[in-house]
């Protein structure tokens, strides 16, 4: 029998994220019939490092034959080495630090890294004119890579990046949900009218839910099932049992889990399924060259008038 390690920080009220991921694992047992068999081994690792390797040092121990999950760049940051030496696959649905890919020889990354969302934020906001951004984030791994990935990405940009808000022409925040929301009020309260850029882990409609003043905010992350014609028959399995459509997050877990899905029916490893193969999955074809897919896709989500305005894809 298959051996599945699942981990994420698992507490709704720590990260709304969590329902989506959980749902999504649901909803996988039920859609993939490898997935249904297998054994689910779960850790919560609380967005941490000695979480992160916590969880890990259970799986390793328990023998898994994969892991799903470490939504979080600082909990996938201390485990991917030790994954890679136990020969172990770790797929990403969700985590963005671009580092992950290069520091694991066995992971594999379902969404677009920070460095591929910093670069359509800068394309983005230079076609809007947005020539000057004042560049700030919280102190979480995911948000100071994504910083960091946008320093490196503007020199070969037009695109200019500042420290103060008084020279640019919109700003941009890199961080947890919590924290972005945190930024957005404080902005809007101080007065500061110039449109606001936040990172994925901002997509959310929670972001901007019950506030009186929102003004322009763009949110540059990863695109809901809505968005997908491929995630059709996967959206409305999950619009049968939880009545809304998948949000972001989820679309990414079901593709995580129809990866093992797929790669199980293999005569080969999963491990060499995952580095050859190309893959139809619920978030769309998906192929890995160095642990990152190929055709991982970036949206746009923009609010404005306190509700989400439209939502696009970048690529």
């Amino acid at each position: 029998m298959m051996r599945l390690g699942i981990c994420a920080a698992l507490d709704v009220g720590a990260t709304l994220h969590a329902r989506s991921f959980l749902r999504g694992v649901y909803l996988s047992s039920h859609l993939f019939s490898h997935v249904r068999r297998a054994r689910h081994l779960y850790a919560d690792d609380g967005a941490s490092a000695d979480g992160g390797r916590a969880a890990a040092r259970h799986f390793i121990d328990a023998g898994v034959d994969a892991v799903i999950g470490h939504f979080a760049s600082e909990s996938a940051a201390a485990v991917v080495e030790t994954y890679a030496q136990a020969g172990i696959p770790l797929i990403l649905p969700a985590s963005t630090a671009a580092a992950l890919t290069l520091d694991g020889s066995t992971t594999f990354r379902v969404c677009a890294s920070d460095r591929l969302l910093a670069k359509r934020l800068l394309d983005f906001a230079a076609n809007q004119g947005l020539c000057t951004l004042a560049l700030f984030a919280d102190p979480s791994l995911h948000g100071q890579r994504q910083m960091q990935e946008l320093y490196d990405a503007a020199m070969l940009s037009t695109v200019r990046v500042v420290r103060n808000m008084a020279e640019a022409d919109a700003v941009v925040f890199c961080g947890r949900l919590k924290a972005s929301r945190q930024f957005l009020v404080e902005n809007r309260l101080s007065g500061c009218g110039l449109p606001l850029f936040f990172t994925d882990d901002a997509a959310s409609p929670a972001l901007v839910s019950g506030l009186s003043q929102t003004g322009t905010v763009y949110v540059v992350s990863f695109p809901v099932a809505s968005d997908l014609p491929e995630a059709l028959s996967a959206d409305l399995a999950y619009q049968r049992i939880y009545g809304e459509s998948a949000p972001v997050y989820a679309i990414e877990t079901l593709a995580a889990f129809s990866l093992v899905d797929l790669a199980a029916r293999q005569r080969r490893s999963l491990l060499d399924a995952l580095r050859v193969d190309e893959f139809s999955t619920p978030a769309g074809p998906i192929r890995f060259s160095d642990g990152e897919n190929d055709h991982a896709r970036v949206a746009l989500w923009v609010y404005a008038d306190q509700r989400l305005h439209e939502r696009r894809l970048l690529c």
